[in-house]
């Protein structure tokens, strides 16, 4: 009897896997995050966005240039702002401080603008860089040649030393 209810059961197993579907299916869903990187492009490498630089020639007349970039794949609004202050003297007791006099603007077609700014707390300015909508699918690199020039009349009369700033640089969107 043992036997015949193996029997049984062995057949019934192989009946019901033979009964099972050839094919099975799976819904599968994700999304794309949103990205937002900015920083600084170095050497021309356009892949690698940096999030701080450093410029040792600052008060050149010419001013300093700078590579500024937003990799994004959002097509939402964007304003980017730069808070400035001025240069102040790091290596001395006597006091010293060269303002800056402009930050200029160029996109990547060339197009060339000096910044309006506000005045802030102090001496700190806030000028807006760039104001622009993604429109490109997908992944995109959006660059800007920043210049910075130091107030020359201000460089002239300054005393001798070693003189720094920081340029802080924000992104506001349209969210």
């Amino acid at each position: 009897m043992k036997r015949y209810v193996s029997i049984i059961i062995l057949l019934a197993m192989a009946l019901s896997l033979g009964s099972a579907p050839n094919q099975v299916t799976i819904h599968l869903t994700t999304s794309v995050p949103e990205v937002l990187i900015h920083g600084f492009l170095k050497d021309g490498d356009t892949t690698q966005i940096y999030a701080s630089t450093s410029e040792s020639d600052a008060f050149n007349p010419n001013g300093v240039q700078l590579t500024y970039a937003v990799k994004t794949n959002t097509a939402i609004p964007m304003t980017v702002y730069a808070t400035v202050a001025p240069f102040t003297r790091s290596d001395s007791g006597d006091p010293g401080e060269v303002g800056i006099s402009d930050i200029i603007v160029k996109d990547a077609n060339g197009a060339e603008s000096n910044s309006a700014f506000d005045q802030l707390e102090g001496n700190k300015r806030e000028y807006q860089l760039a104001s622009f909508t993604p429109n490109k699918g997908g992944m995109a690199v959006y660059a800007y040649t920043l210049t910075v020039i130091a107030n020359q009349d201000d460089v002239e009369n300054a005393p001798s030393g070693n003189y720094s700033t920081t340029v802080s640089i924000g992104i506001t969107t349209g969210n």
